[in-house]
């Protein structure tokens, strides 16, 4: 394979590593529509005829576990998540460089033991038939699916980061050797 392979399937890797993340993110928004319409259909209930479902509390709770992981890696790839940057602003470029590297490189490693740890529970709520004992009984291993899920791609996400924050430290000193003249 040659080198110019290589880049291509990179490409295609990180456009297919996108696309999984929209449509995971575009599935969070339509869980996030349908616990707007649920709580809606509560507080009617509630209030016209004095019985509100108790199984609605319960499904949006699910819903709110499913969204939080299917949209972490999107809302990541975004950087729309908060950043306390108050220290950030009086360090160096290339010191802020290195942190973003250390921090997505961390956030990488945290997320595969995350992933690596999930998906072993899951397996075992699988393996051993457990389910949520609530108003519903349902099967608790589709439900802890999402957490390993969201962490494997949030670890690709970090991944992604932390190469890109390679390539701008590789850029930064490229652009000092010139000033410098060397």
């Amino acid at each position: 394979m040659h080198v110019g392979d290589s880049n291509k399937v990179s490409k295609k890797a990180v456009s297919a590593l996108d696309r999984i993340m929209d449509l995971l993110a575009g599935a969070a928004g339509v869980l996030l529509i349908l616990i707007m319409l649920l709580v809606s259909y509560l507080v009617v209930m509630r209030y016209t005829l004095g019985r509100p479902p108790g199984w609605v509390v319960e499904i949006c709770q699910y819903m709110i576990l499913a969204l939080t992981f299917l949209a972490a890696p999107w809302l990541l790839r975004l950087e729309g998540h908060v950043r306390v940057d108050i220290v950030l602003a009086f360090l160096s470029t290339k010191t802020n460089i290195l942190l973003s590297l250390i921090t997505s490189i961390a956030g990488m490693f945290i997320s595969l033991i995350l992933a690596f740890y999930g998906a072993l529970s899951t397996w075992q709520h699988l393996a051993e038939g457990i389910t949520v004992i609530e108003i519903l009984r349902i099967p608790k291993a589709p439900l802890l699916a999402f957490i390993p899920i969201g962490f494997f791609l949030l670890s690709m996400q970090f991944l992604r980061q932390a190469y890109d924050h390679c390539e701008r430290l590789k850029e930064f000193r490229r652009h000092r050797s010139k000033e410098r003249g060397i």
